[in-house]
């Protein structure tokens, strides 16, 4: 029978006050599509690429994807200087609790249950604690 330990893939982990710009970094790793915020020993959340990329593009660009050409080439540096002060946890989007939660002995059709239930992608598996 599979369960959830087997399907496992390591992503990195950041406690909450780390620099945004940690996440940022390891988000910019090659093969590195989430990094796990963790919050007095608990999961706060999970910030994607995407979400990291939504955190750091001008709110104006999603109303109206035709005023991206109003940015130089150069504004990446800028928009990246908007972490300056921000901690990690301040990336993370939604409730919390949308990020699902299993343990490492869980089937997969409870993982799967999970997933969909929140549309997440991602899972914590937790094993012992960790």
């Amino acid at each position: 029978m599979i369960r959830a330990e087997d399907l496992t893939r390591a992503y990195p982990v950041l406690d909450a006050q780390a620099p945004a710009s940690d996440g940022a970094d390891l988000l910019a790793a090659e093969d590195v599509e989430a990094v796990f915020v963790v919050q007095d020993d608990r999961l706060a959340g999970i910030v994607t690429d995407i979400g990291l990329l939504r955190f750091l593009l001008p709110g104006y660009l999603s109303e109206d994807e035709t005023l991206a050409r109003v940015l130089e080439e150069g504004a990446g540096a800028s928009l990246w200087r908007g972490l300056n002060g921000r901690r990690i946890a301040d990336l993370l989007g939604g409730d919390p609790h949308d990020v699902p939660e299993v343990e490492a002995d869980d089937t997969l059709i409870e993982v799967a249950v999970r997933m969909s239930r929140t549309g997440s992608f991602l899972v914590a598996v937790w094993r012992d604690g960790r």
